[in-house]
Protein backbone atom coordinates (compact mmCIF):
# COMPACT_ATOMS: atom_id res chain seq x y z
CA UNK A 1 0.00 0.00 0.00
CA UNK A 2 3.07 2.20 0.84
CA UNK A 3 4.09 1.79 -2.78
CA UNK A 4 0.73 3.01 -3.74
CA UNK A 5 -0.02 6.22 -2.05
CA UNK A 6 3.85 7.09 -3.01
CA UNK A 7 2.68 6.64 -6.79
CA UNK A 8 -0.16 8.33 -6.35
CA UNK A 9 0.12 10.86 -3.65
CA UNK A 10 1.72 14.14 -3.95
CA UNK A 11 4.29 14.45 -0.97
CA UNK A 12 2.01 16.13 1.72
CA UNK A 13 -0.10 12.47 0.90
CA UNK A 14 -2.71 14.17 -0.90
CA UNK A 15 -3.95 12.62 -4.20
CA UNK A 16 -2.53 14.36 -7.40
CA UNK A 17 -4.33 13.29 -10.43
CA UNK A 18 -1.19 13.15 -12.51
CA UNK A 19 0.39 10.59 -10.36
CA UNK A 20 -2.67 8.57 -10.01
CA UNK A 21 -2.97 8.52 -13.97
CA UNK A 22 0.43 7.47 -14.26
CA UNK A 23 0.23 4.58 -11.56
CA UNK A 24 -3.39 3.34 -13.25
CA UNK A 25 -1.53 3.37 -16.57
CA UNK A 26 0.92 1.39 -15.33
CA UNK A 27 -1.37 -1.24 -13.86
CA UNK A 28 -2.98 -1.68 -17.44
CA UNK A 29 -5.54 0.83 -17.87
CA UNK A 30 -5.47 1.92 -21.23
CA UNK A 31 -7.99 3.53 -22.07
CA UNK A 32 -9.98 6.66 -19.76
CA UNK A 33 -13.62 7.45 -19.92
CA UNK A 34 -15.32 10.49 -18.71
CA UNK A 35 -16.63 8.50 -15.78
CA UNK A 36 -12.84 6.77 -14.82
CA UNK A 37 -11.77 11.00 -15.11
CA UNK A 38 -14.61 12.36 -12.87
CA UNK A 39 -14.19 9.40 -10.39
CA UNK A 40 -10.55 10.38 -10.23
CA UNK A 41 -10.91 14.03 -10.08
CA UNK A 42 -13.35 13.87 -7.50
CA UNK A 43 -10.97 11.68 -5.67
CA UNK A 44 -8.22 13.76 -5.80
CA UNK A 45 -10.25 17.28 -5.20
CA UNK A 46 -10.93 16.32 -1.76
CA UNK A 47 -9.00 18.62 0.58
CA UNK A 48 -8.38 15.52 3.32
CA UNK A 49 -5.74 12.48 3.44
CA UNK A 50 -7.28 10.07 1.35
CA UNK A 51 -8.72 6.81 2.27
CA UNK A 52 -6.23 3.84 1.19
CA UNK A 53 -8.81 1.22 0.97
CA UNK A 54 -11.24 3.51 -1.23
CA UNK A 55 -7.91 5.08 -3.10
CA UNK A 56 -7.47 0.53 -3.94
CA UNK A 57 -11.02 0.04 -4.56
CA UNK A 58 -11.02 3.42 -6.73
CA UNK A 59 -8.13 1.74 -9.35
CA UNK A 60 -9.13 -1.56 -9.58
CA UNK A 61 -12.81 -0.45 -9.89
CA UNK A 62 -11.30 0.94 -13.50
CA UNK A 63 -10.04 -2.38 -13.92
CA UNK A 64 -6.10 -1.71 -13.36
CA UNK A 65 -4.23 -4.57 -11.60
CA UNK A 66 -2.54 -3.07 -8.78
CA UNK A 67 0.63 -4.91 -8.81
CA UNK A 68 1.41 -7.49 -5.27
CA UNK A 69 4.30 -5.06 -4.36
CA UNK A 70 2.25 -1.89 -4.58
CA UNK A 71 -0.57 -3.74 -2.25
CA UNK A 72 1.61 -5.01 0.24
CA UNK A 73 2.78 -2.52 3.66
Amino acid sequence: MDEMVEKCCRGDGKPDFDKMRRFMQHCGKVDFSDTDVGLMQQFCDQDVMPDIAKMKQLIESCGCQIPEAAEQE
